[in-house]
């Protein structure tokens, strides 16, 4: 190993710097894209229902209050599975974990499209939650295995890029179906809809367990050199980007974690609000039939995607990701707020601050996660970050009931977009005051149990 390091400087060698950067890349082309399709493919297998709502509610006779409900018992699945799903990844390692998860939530997916009442309904959309559950935090933890914090905040904007990108699918390929597909063999268009957009989930979730490998260790493509580098570089730099806290204490104890959790529940309100109603805000906007509505959803979600990878390769080489998450949270707020008060009177008003909003919700959430891993230790991290993921997204089971209840009672969206706004505001607060505030208070306490 010393071999690799210049004698004099103990830097790596010129040539150990080139085959290192040749096996992130190598990695990089073999990990990111079958990630960054896994998680287009959950979004659409959870979000295709936003837009199967536009034919679906009144084919089924289902109340504005009926589909928030459903839609948000997605979340609720997610969240009782959460840590379970997480810690079994442990134990089975990621491939195959990644194989069994995405199999079953694509079975669950095309099982939709065989609802005919309100419980069948419910209880799919939980199902569908309980598969997904382990798949974000232990992709979150996946990469933390194979990339330094500049590497891995790029690579994961890729990734979580997909969510936003996984709308594109949706409209198009939804469009197209509940254009055209219709009436086809005696079935409506948005039943086969979840068949069409979960038949891909099955077969990349079968390729996994050819592609990936459960970290440097195993993986086929890297030589032994490369291997070591890889193993070599990630450990300077986890001594070089975590915060030294003491973590003899119990996870729930560490006021960290729960600042962290409530940042977390603040972003998703926002990005639930836009991920189920985009659909519903265009039709109300005049965007005119199913193909119109999904073609201005792709385009809205390119723009929004190509704004959140910028902003966050734009943060990851400048300064704290903290205060640039917050920045991006405050341009979700100011989006959420122009977007209440133009859809009515302008399409094109609607589709720019659509495209902000998913930009702002899309860089939040990204630049998030490169956080929580400057505060967790890695005998903590699996646990800790499974517990923010899967109790903050107990926004998504209240956000679209919620604003399913108010739509129904007033006739108007507003009041829940103006509140889901609000909350993203607070994220934005607490990533810049309260946040290094919990981290003083844990560090004081560690010291005064010392």
């Amino acid at each position: 190993m010393n071999s690799l390091y210049d004698a004099d400087t103990n830097a790596l060698s010129d040539a150990s710097e080139i085959t290192l950067r040749r096996a992130y890349s190598a990695s990089e082309w073999r990990i990111v894209p079958i990630l960054f399709l896994l998680w287009l493919l959950a979004w659409v297998d959870r979000a295709n229902v936003a837009f199967a709502k536009l034919q679906m509610l009144s084919d089924l006779r289902f109340s504005e209050t009926v589909y928030g409900f459903g839609a948000g018992l997605f979340f609720l699945g997610y969240v009782v599975f959460g840590i379970p799903s997480t810690m079994f990844q442990q134990r089975l390692g990621a491939r195959r974990t990644i194989s069994v998860i995405a199999i079953g939530w694509g079975l669950t997916s095309i099982a939709m499209m065989f609802v005919r009442s309100a419980p069948l309904f419910y209880l799919l959309r939980f199902l569908l939650g309980a598969f997904e559950a382990g798949f974000y935090p232990g992709v979150i933890l996946y990469l933390n295995l194979w990339f330094p914090t500049k590497r891995r905040t790029r690579n994961f904007s890729i990734f979580h890029s997909a969510a936003i990108c996984s709308t594109i699918v949706v409209g198009l390929t939804g469009g197209f179906v509940l254009q055209h597909m219709s009436g086809m063999l005696s079935l409506s268009g948005w039943r086969w809809m979840f068949l069409v957009q979960a038949l891909p989930t099955l077969l990349l979730g079968c390729l996994v367990l050819f592609v990936l490998s459960d970290g440097p260790a195993t993986a086929s493509w890297l030589s032994p050199e490369e291997r070591l580098l890889i193993a070599a570089d990630l450990a300077r730099d986890r001594k070089r980007s975590s915060v030294e806290e003491n973590h003899k204490r119990p996870l729930l104890a560490n006021p960290v974690v729960w600042m962290l959790l409530a940042i977390y529940f603040c972003i998703i309100t926002a990005n639930t609000a836009l991920s189920f109603f985009i659909p519903t805000i265009l039709r109300d906007a005049g965007f005119g039939g199913y193909t119109a509505i999904g073609n201005a959803i792709a385009a809205i979600c390119i723009l929004g995607a190509v704004g959140n990878i910028a902003f966050c390769t734009y943060a990851s080489r400048h300064g704290d990701v903290r205060y640039h998450c917050s920045i991006a949270s405050a341009v979700s707020v100011a989006s959420l707020i122009l977007l209440v008060l133009v859809w009515h009177s302008s399409r094109t008003a609607t589709f720019v601050t659509l495209a902000f909003a998913l930009a702002g919700t899309g860089a939040g959430i990204s630049l998030f996660w490169q956080i929580p891993m400057r505060y967790l230790k890695a005998n903590t991290a699996a646990v800790g970050v499974a517990f923010i993921s899967s109790v903050a997204n107990l926004a998504g089971f209240l956000t679209p009931w919620l604003t399913g209840y108010v739509r129904e009672a007033t006739g108007t969206y507003t009041s829940g977009f103006v509140t889901a706004a609000c909350v993203q505001g607070l994220a934005a607060i607490m990533l810049v005051v309260a946040l290094p505030i919990a981290s003083r208070r844990n560090q004081q306490a560690l010291s005064n149990d010392g």
